[in-house]
């Protein structure tokens, strides 16, 4: 659930800008109130649980994501709506950290790979079926059972939570009490999760985004100081001493920073390029995910025996070359030419979640399995709103170079430099990537043009989508492959002891390496 309303509501924008009468910058934030909360609070959250119980928050989480998730089926306005997925948000940041410190409490190192393989598969395809999911319930429903199709799913979890979950938390005597480094990290990742939303909307130079992003680095500086001092930190900076839980991060940031980016714009190519429906364009990706969940499993089990090093550092490079394989996709590509890339993108996935989550999982103790959940989570999704912002940035700007270039839309500038229903049209097509293509159709001017004029301006917008598209693609694949160096020497295939806070005596049960 925490992962699919990441992206299910995307596809609901245009039905509920009708019904609420929502402004663009509003439609924006019913998506950004939701991503803002998720990755500022996770860090907070996965702390209380690991002090207070971690079925009793997980139990909290989905009590308020289900019970938000109800109330905003019903929204009256947009801005009710906004604040609604703003506490959604909360729900979730409650739930995903805990649900993998769950996870770590529950099994030993020995079985944790194959565990977090499977929660990789569900959590990871969240991706591709938000707008499948979202694309049936509009389609054949509304756009309100977007979010009553998460009540009765959380009150089974909740359920079964209740029944076969055990309580465990932090014994260790070391729990954090620690609310100044509470407010700052939170504040620090809420500044700059605001800052990389806005940066696509209002430009890396704007003075907003300026000061967010200055705040972010100067509160981010105050944090780590004053964990330096505390004796109870909320989030050990020993952590990063590990190189497993240091390199995991860095994976964790670049999956997302990818994957995200090639999923916004494989929506806007399939919808805008090609016309496919909501529901076609998410079964477009199913590809992509039905190889992840066959194979995530596989590379949790593989964990023990090849060890992680090997496993992420061989999915970075085959999930980037997947990604490279998408850049086979014009305006005139079928779909048939995207599958392999889908296949390649997949499998090479199944071979990263796992064993970067499990790395991270054993490189700390049990009992601090929270709040390093939640860095990790958090991390992951100021990597999804670094990507949107970025690449959607450099796309942007390819975009407008190869349609304000085209000796074609030169041509129409200037044999009817008189005709201001078309200059505006074509300054409107031209102002950014999302409007390439069939966008066009849906503008109220469309109906005063000739249909020769539109079929120019359709086209070369389109040559200018895949452009920008192909530009965000390269970056996001070879970073990743980039980052795969990064892994073989950060992560270790040799089992370590967990880095703890004073626990020097805890009983570590080792994970057999890859030569036993």
């Amino acid at each position: 659930m925490a992962m699919l309303d990441n992206l299910v509501v995307n596809i609901a924008m245009p039905t509920i800008a009708k019904d609420l009468d929502a402004t663009n910058t509003q439609l924006q934030w019913i998506v950004s109130a939701y991503t803002l909360v998720f990755a500022s609070l996770q860090i907070t959250a996965g702390g209380l649980g690991d002090r207070l119980g971690r079925k009793r928050w997980f139990l909290i989480g989905l009590t308020l994501f289900t019970a938000t998730s109800a109330v905003a089926a019903f929204s009256q306005n947009i801005e009710m709506l906004i604040i609604l997925r703003a506490v959604q948000g909360l729900g979730a940041a409650i739930i995903m950290p805990l649900s993998l410190s769950i996870i770590s409490n529950a099994f030993p190192p020995e079985e944790r790979g194959r565990a977090v393989g499977i929660w990789s598969a569900i959590s990871v395809s969240a991706i591709a079926l938000g707008p499948v999911v979202g694309g049936v319930l509009v389609e054949y429903a509304s756009w309100h059972w977007v979010f009553l199709i998460n009540v009765p799913i959380g009150i089974i979890a909740w359920l079964v939570t209740s029944a076969v979950v055990r309580e465990s938390k932090d014994e260790s005597g070391e729990v954090a009490t620690d609310f100044p480094g509470t407010v700052l990290i939170t504040a620090a990742i809420g500044s700059l999760t605001y800052g990389l939303i806005e940066a696509g909307n209002r430009g890396w130079t704007d003075p907003l985004i300026l000061t967010m992003l200055a705040a972010a680095v100067i509160l981010g500086l105050a944090f780590v100081y004053v964990e330096s001092k505390t004796k109870l930190p909320m989030m050990p900076l020993k952590f990063f001493k590990s190189g497993n839980f240091t390199g995991a991060n860095i994976h964790s940031f670049m999956i997302s920073f990818m994957i995200a980016g090639i999923a916004f714009f494989m929506t806007l190519y399939q919808q805008n390029i090609h016309g496919f429906s909501a529901v076609r364009t998410g079964l477009a990706m199913l590809p992509m995910v039905i190889t992840m969940m066959a194979f995530s499993p596989v590379g949790g089990t593989l964990i023990n025996k090849v060890g992680p090093r090997k496993l992420i550092t061989f999915g970075m490079i085959v999930a980037g070359i997947g990604g490279l394989l998408l850049t086979r996709a014009d305006v005139n590509a079928s779909y048939l030419d995207l599958v392999p890339g889908f296949v390649v993108l997949g499998f090479g996935m199944s071979f990263i979640w796992a064993p970067m989550t499990t790395a991270m999982l054993n490189s700390v103790d049990s009992s601090k399995s929270g709040v390093a959940s939640a860095i990790n989570g958090a991390i992951r999704e100021i990597g999804t709103a670094f990507s949107i912002a970025f690449l959607g940035t450099l796309a942007n700007r390819k975009y407008q170079e190869t349609y304000n270039h085209s000796q074609a839309i030169r041509d129409l500038r200037t044999n009817n430099a008189s005709d201001s229903v078309l200059q505006r049209m074509l300054d409107t097509i031209g102002s950014g990537a999302s409007l390439g293509g069939n966008f066009i159709n849906s503008l109220p001017d469309a109906k005063n043009l000739s249909a020769s004029v539109l079929d120019v301006i359709r086209e070369q917008s389109a040559i200018a989508f895949v452009d920008g598209m192909e530009r965000a693609i390269v970056i996001g694949s070879l970073a990743l492959i980039g980052a795969s160096i990064v892994s073989y020497f950060l992560i270790s295939d040799e089992a370590h002891a967990p880095v703890t806070e004073g626990l020097e005596n805890v009983d570590v049960v080792p994970a057999p390496s890859a030569a036993d």
